[in-house]
């Protein structure tokens, strides 16, 4: 058993044996029925883990942060994706609007606080990696992946708020992660189900993700996570199997001559999970060959590789496919990372306690960015500020297959009681059968609240079945499209893809009872409908 209080002093690379060499390269997924038997370079854990929603359970998951540090005589950096504040990932913590409704803010300062938030609370149980931020670019407003996960779809924006994130992760004990290199957001695919292609020339390139992921490292950022993704404007050798681009995961002109070397990269590169991704399959005879590809591409750590990894890079390397210099130049790259956030320090404290101070910035950054990120795309019918002298009673209809996405909803139609308002309140799952023509007749006012989520499940984000019927007969009766408000709590996109003829559409980026509460603020005139789109609609 380590005691935690004495931390290990740093490593002397020529002294470690090859095998803690090779662990250091391995991201494992931590789990409560999973024991590891090795000390892996990081650890990922899931909200999954953890049964409980209060400070409980938040002391079960740094129970299993402990027993990963007392088996692991080199201290692992403990990450997961909070990619919008910690409470996406853990039950207990705070969750933050998504990034693209931070983008909204178009605030640098808030970018910054945005980023310390999410520090403060991930130190709060243990971790130290984040994998974020999602730095990719929503070119394609069909991409099913990146959506409202990215800040924008314009590299001048990023550049001036990313940077700001990362700083305000890394100089409140949290290492950053951009992802995914080399830029998700230009195709219409997922790299869950298959490679996806970055299909810019160069030139653009370099003027859009390029410009972004040089803002980061100027910044400071201490990893980049390689996608799944091609870049075949690029010079790079094609996959001898397919004659095609190979993805940055397996593509060593893109880590290594791109990102380490054109864009002088000096800190980690991650892959994106190799677990059930297909991005990855398919482009070696196994999967197995894949990973020592990988590693050989220039990626420092693998983020849930095979049970057979750690051998099969052993052999590579004795067998000389793989130098000792590869390896060597990634161990040092890890191990610098690992000093820089201080895991060698001997006062170095793995669960920073959150103080009443830090709780109520936290709060204030969630009730910022959630009200200054309401975005009013148009209001012809002028149907803002509600007030009770001309609306009295409102329907709310919300259009969401996610089950969390309903319950933050009801959120809005307490916020409107409270205001003295009478409300209505639909969805397909509360066991009632809708008159809609009733419901329209009865209500002086329709919300149609929507929200669908980027890749879970896996594919497009389109509503279909009972979802895009209930869109189908927004517009049925004439009378009603002046008092009907669209109000999308996710894509930004679809006033455009499904609702071009709302006479009043809201964007606000994020189905979170926190953005509910700004949106009904801003709906009553309480608060200016502050949000600029950071997308082209």
């Amino acid at each position: 058993m380590i005691n935690l209080t004495e931390r290990k002093s740093m490593p002397d690379i020529s002294t470690m044996s090859l095998r803690d060499k090779i662990n250091q390269t391995i991201v494992v997924k931590m789990a409560n029925n999973k024991k590891i038997d090795f000390c892996p370079g990081g650890a990922f854990f899931f909200g999954e883990i953890i049964t409980e929603a209060d400070e409980t359970g938040l002391d079960e998951l740094r129970g299993y942060v402990t027993d990963m540090l007392e088996s692991c005589h080199i201290p692992p950096l403990i990450t997961s994706d909070f990619e919008n504040g910690c409470g996406s990932m853990v039950k207990g913590l705070t969750p933050l609007p998504y990034m693209m409704g931070l983008g909204a803010t178009d605030d640098p300062q808030l970018a910054y606080d945005y980023g310390r938030a999410t520090a403060l609370e991930a130190r709060s149980v243990g971790a130290n990696w984040t994998y974020s931020p999602v730095c990719d670019l929503n070119k394609n407003r069909r991409n099913p992946l990146v959506n409202n996960r990215a800040l924008t779809d314009d590299e001048q924006l990023g550049c001036k708020l990313l940077p700001r994130i990362v700083r305000g992760m890394q100089e409140n004990g949290l290492v950053a992660c951009a992802k995914h290199f080399p830029g998700d957001g230009m195709d219409y695919r997922d790299q869950h189900i298959t490679t996806t292609v970055n299909s810019l020339n160069m030139e653009e390139w370099y003027k859009s993700f390029g410009a972004v992921y040089k803002s980061l490292i100027d910044a400071g950022v201490q990893t980049v996570m390689a996608g799944h993704i091609s870049l075949p404007d690029y010079p790079q050798e094609l996959s001898e199997r397919f004659q095609m681009a190979l993805p940055a995961t397996l593509s060593k002109e893109l880590i290594t001559t791109l990102l380490k070397g054109e864009l002088g990269f000096d800190g980690i590169v991650v892959t994106d999970s190799l677990s059930g991704m297909g991005g990855f399959q398919g482009w070696y005879d196994t999967h197995e060959k894949s990973e020592i590809e990988s590693f050989k591409a220039g990626c420092d750590m693998l983020l849930w590789p095979s049970e057979n990894y750690a051998d099969n890079l052993e052999k590579a390397i004795l067998s000389g496919e793989v130098p000792m210099e590869r390896l060597n130049d990634a161990v040092t790259r890890i191990l610098r990372v690992k000093q820089k956030a201080g895991l060698f320090d001997e006062n170095y404290e793995q669960f920073e306690p959150i103080s009443e101070q830090d709780r109520a910035f936290i709060n204030q950054v969630q009730q910022r960015c959630s009200e200054k990120s309401i975005t009013l795309i148009r209001d012809i019918p002028k149907n803002f500020p509600l007030c009770l002298d001309r609306v009295h009673r409102i329907g709310i209809v919300v259009v969401t297959e996610h089950m969390p996405a309903k319950q933050e909803a009801y959120v809005m139609k307490e916020e409107f009681e409270k205001r003295g308002f009478e409300v209505d309140y639909y969805d397909e799952t509360i066991g009632r059968p809708w008159n809609r023509k009733q419901f329209f007749a009865d209500n002086d006012l329709i919300i149609y609240a929507l929200f669908s989520r980027p890749f879970r499940p896996k594919g497009f984000i389109d509503f279909h079945g009972t979802r895009a019927s209930l869109l189908g007969t927004a517009f049925k009766e004439d009378y009603a499209v002046d008092k009907t408000i669209f109000v999308s709590f996710g894509s930004p996109y679809f006033g455009g893809q499904y609702l071009e003829r709302a006479q009043t559409y809201v964007n606000a980026y994020s189905m979170l009872g926190c953005v509910a509460k700004a949106f009904v603020r801003a709906a009553c005139g309480e608060i200016e409908f502050e949000g600029k789109s950071p997308v082209k609609l």
